[in-house]
């Protein structure tokens, strides 16, 4: 087990001292150890995370920022973080307040966007890391130089220090209050759109393509609303309005628009989720191309994966046919299964 601590950066007075480390230094230098004996939590047996070895609380951890799941906190007992970092690490880090006072100014951070959240999405709000950080600490008083938060994307975060290093989850998060402004760039025109996270403004984008081909609206403006809780987009013509959530337009984001991609890569062999050889299969391709308006619904792109139907025991490839539909007042996202056929030698 690694027994480094945190606190050596920025120590000593020599001027080759690195002040500044970047994710992977701070994660080879992070702490991991078994988790430690407290009075206000207890630890299941160790077990594997993304190649981690962690432990689980046995119940959620009462803090004075409230109560910490256990998808949380998972404390990392051994396993190379810095090879977990360099892998998922998106580059940036979250400094972490002096006092337990400042966490109120911390700005939610969004990793991810997709139509399971509740509210806006998924990330690292001000709240789920003060919980984390005084699971590390116990509560007690810490020296902020010495604890690092390392955003991974969709994977769960790191928070590390010198008592150790925790796994934690990205949990369910509002849409940030003050969202960029940036331009959104349609068919016809470039538009404003009030959206912080890159994966949503890449499904806008799409999405007004797609508008454009299949109806033939030109979009004149994009409009944001709270609709249910729900962060919802209404991208605005000249007789209507095509209303569509956040978190269906981040599904549109790395859809392939080209189906031959598709069956040039598993034309190839393709590796199941549940190991093994890898297999060859063959899909057809689609009956219709990206764009073309099908009894009221869009054929939005196509996706290669894999499925475990409730009759099968193994996994099964498929390509998922997706569609945006009008549902009353809004336009939704959804899929249709293709499943293909394997290629027995």
């Amino acid at each position: 087990m690694t027994d480094l601590s945190l606190g050596t950066f920025g120590d000593g007075d020599s001027a080759d001292n690195d002040l500044d480390p970047d994710a992977a230094s701070i994660a080879r230098c992070a702490t991991t150890c078994r988790a430690p004996d407290r009075d206000d939590s207890s630890w299941a047996a160790p077990d594997e995370d993304w190649g981690l070895i962690t432990q689980r609380p046995v119940s959620s951890i009462n803090t004075s920022a409230g109560r910490a799941t256990k998808q949380q906190t998972r404390w990392v007992v051994d396993g190379d973080v810095r090879d977990y970092v360099e892998q998922y690490a998106t580059g940036d880090l979250l400094q972490i307040p002096n006092t337990y006072g400042e966490f109120d100014s911390i700005d939610t951070r969004v990793t991810f966007v997709d139509g399971l959240a509740d509210s806006y999405g998924y990330g690292i709000d001000a709240q789920a890391l003060e919980k984390a950080l005084r699971v590390l600490t116990g509560g007690g008083r810490y020296t902020a130089s010495q604890y690092t938060a390392i955003p991974c994307g969709k994977q769960p975060w790191i928070l590390t220090g010198p008592e150790g290093t925790l796994l934690c989850s990205c949990m369910p998060v509002e849409r940030p209050e003050n969202p960029y402004t940036k331009d959104l760039r349609t068919p016809e025109t470039t538009l404003q759109i009030e959206e912080q996270n890159q994966t949503v403004r890449t499904g806008a984008a799409e999405f007004a393509h797609l508008l454009s081909d299949a109806l033939g609206v030109d979009i004149e403006g994009v409009e944001y609303a709270t609709v249910r809780g729900q962060t919802q987009h209404s991208f605005v013509g000249e007789e209507d309005k095509f209303p569509i959530k956040a978190s269906d337009l981040a599904q549109l984001h790395g859809l392939t628009s080209d189906p031959s991609i598709i069956q040039a890569g598993i034309g190839h062999g393709v590796q199941p989720p549940s190991g093994g050889d890898p297999i060859s299969v063959e899909w057809d391709g689609p009956e219709h191309p990206v764009g073309y308006l099908d009894e009221g619904d869009v054929i939005a792109g196509y996706e290669f994966t894999w499925e475990q139907p409730e009759e099968s025991l193994e996994d099964v490839a498929v390509v998922r046919e997706y569609r945006i539909t009008r549902n009353y007042s809004r336009w939704t996202f959804d899929y249709n299964t293709h499943r293909l056929a394997s290629v027995v030698p």
